[in-house]
């Protein structure tokens, strides 16, 4: 069987059709999120909320626990751990996060940083499930 000329044209049109998702949502999500901002979980309670979007210079976050201590840096839009006493420095990688799912955890002193989007207003509805932002129990 021999390829034509319009097959591969074909072929590199469905390819460059099937990015075009993936770029609009790439695009689109820090103006429909109306920013980012960082969660910074302790033990399980939030201990600190702090905007990425927008973020200019440098803020550290210092967490002492009986576990431990961490100091959190946030430099511009991003986040990252900047020092820790835990015994493995897991931590440290990635150095610094700053799109919304990214996490940095720290096991033994039970850290966990997430970036999120902008925090859902109580009336909308979630577009999967079809509940209110606070009926996900």
């Amino acid at each position: 069987m021999r390829v034509k000329k319009w097959d591969v044209i074909i072929i590199g049109l469905f390819v460059l059709a099937s990015f075009v998702p993936a770029l609009l949502f790439t695009l689109n999500t820090r103006d429909s999120t109306g920013g980012y901002y960082v969660e910074i979980k302790v033990q399980g309670e939030v201990y600190a909320t702090r905007t990425l979007t927008g973020h200019v210079g440098r803020e550290e976050i210092r967490i002492e626990t009986e576990l431990g201590y961490n100091v959190v840096e946030i430099i511009d839009e991003k986040v990252g751990m900047y020092e820790a006493n835990c015994p493995d420095k897991v931590c440290y990688n990635p150095p610094f996060i700053g799109r919304p799912g990214e996490t940095i955890v720290c096991l033994p002193n039970r850290i966990v940083i997430e970036v999120k989007g902008e925090k859902p207003n109580e009336d909308d509805e979630d577009i999967i499930t079809g509940f209110k932002s606070d009926q996900h129990d």
